[in-house]
């Protein structure tokens, strides 16, 4: 973020260096002596601000009067109107047809007449939220004080890949007052294929597939493999990602013989007494990346067998560049201080 004089220096000297962001940004940093200045987008967009609003502070026209709002009576009009055509529109089509903006409209829409219900929280989710919060501070203090470095993380998990394309995901809604008594129908025992991986800041190991039911032994097949990678992750930390309750010894006993305390997992230190607890909900790269960056790509190719699908999947993984992969890691930093600044 710049202050008010910065931009106020920076809109002066893009008129004055005949609109040239390279010459502004080399002017802008010998005047407040800093490394390093703004690129030409945000420059070319603060100037278009100015002219747009006559201010570079906020996008109020003009900057006097009272804020502009878009929760207008003709609006929910509007809404209500496309709403009553079409119950089950999303809140993107929703805008483009109004020509408001997604959260605009999602104002709109909440001044329909719906019945309010509100979620109690239980205990243990305020117990799984306070861990979740201890657990990104204390990795985020062995980053910033003790230098730790989290491109030393090994992050393993596993996900479904549906044939014929289906992702899990909030793809269903119903804008109304009642309870519309609507059921969507869905194909039962889907082809797919699971793909197990591990990341980390130098690449990807894997993916390793399963087409059966995961079990402890299925799923230490998988971390056998993983360990024949061994001049790779020696003195590194691996996250597992392990949810069943009914055969985790197991594999906690696999992963404390070959990695000791150098595990990051749920239950994990309940169990062998080291290595670190790890919430669920937490920040993973292949949560936040990778699983959705593969089906991107896969799905589009629409492979019609399970043999060409996992061919794809490997494909699809080895196009993924260990740049790519220095990018993805940082931003895992970047989760960790979201989950303390927005409280868990």
């Amino acid at each position: 973020m710049y202050s008010i004089e910065q931009r106020v220096f920076l809109e002066l000297e893009y008129h004055r260096l005949e609109r040239s962001p390279t010459a502004t940004r080399r002017s802008f940093q010998k005047r407040f002596n800093v490394p390093k200045g703004p690129d030409a987008k945000p420059i070319r967009k603060l100037f278009a601000k100015f002219e747009r609003t006559g201010s570079v502070d906020d996008n109020r026209v003009g900057n006097v009067g009272p804020r502009q709002t878009v929760v207008t009576s003709e609006n929910v009009v509007k809404v209500s109107e496309i709403v009553q055509q079409n119950p089950r529109n999303t809140v993107r089509r929703i805008a483009s047809e109004t020509g408001l903006k997604r959260s605009s409209t999602q104002r709109n829409i909440e001044k329909q007449p719906t019945d309010v219900s509100i979620q109690n929280p239980k205990p243990s989710d305020h117990t799984l939220c306070d861990k979740g919060l201890t657990k990104a501070n204390e990795i985020l203090k062995m980053i910033d004080n003790e230098g730790f470095d989290v491109g030393c993380i090994w992050f393993t998990d596993e996900a479904h890949f549906h044939l014929n394309g289906f992702v899990n995901k909030q793809s269903w809604r119903f804008w109304g007052s009642e309870n519309p008594h609507l059921c969507e129908e869905k194909p039962l025992h889907l082809p797919e294929v699971t793909g197990w991986v591990a990341v980390c800041s130098r690449g990807i190991i894997g993916p390793f597939f399963l087409r059966e039911t995961i079990s402890s032994e299925r799923y230490i097949t998988n971390l056998e493999q993983f360990v024949s990678t061994r001049w790779r992750i020696k003195n590194r930390v691996v996250h597992a990602r392990w949810g069943s309750t009914t055969s985790y010894r197991k594999v906690f006993r696999f992963l404390d013989e070959y990695f000791g305390n150098r595990v990051i997992a749920l239950d994990y230190s309940k169990f062998t007494g080291t290595g670190m607890y790890w919430p669920p909900y937490s920040p993973d790269p292949c949560d936040y990346f990778l699983w959705g960056a593969l089906k991107y790509t896969v799905y589009g190719n629409h492979p019609s067998t399970l043999d060409e699908f996992e061919s794809a999947i490997c494909v699809a993984c080895n196009l993924i560049s260990v740049e790519t992969w220095k990018d993805v890691m940082p931003n895992f930093i970047l989760r960790l201080r979201h989950l303390i600044f927005s409280n868990g």
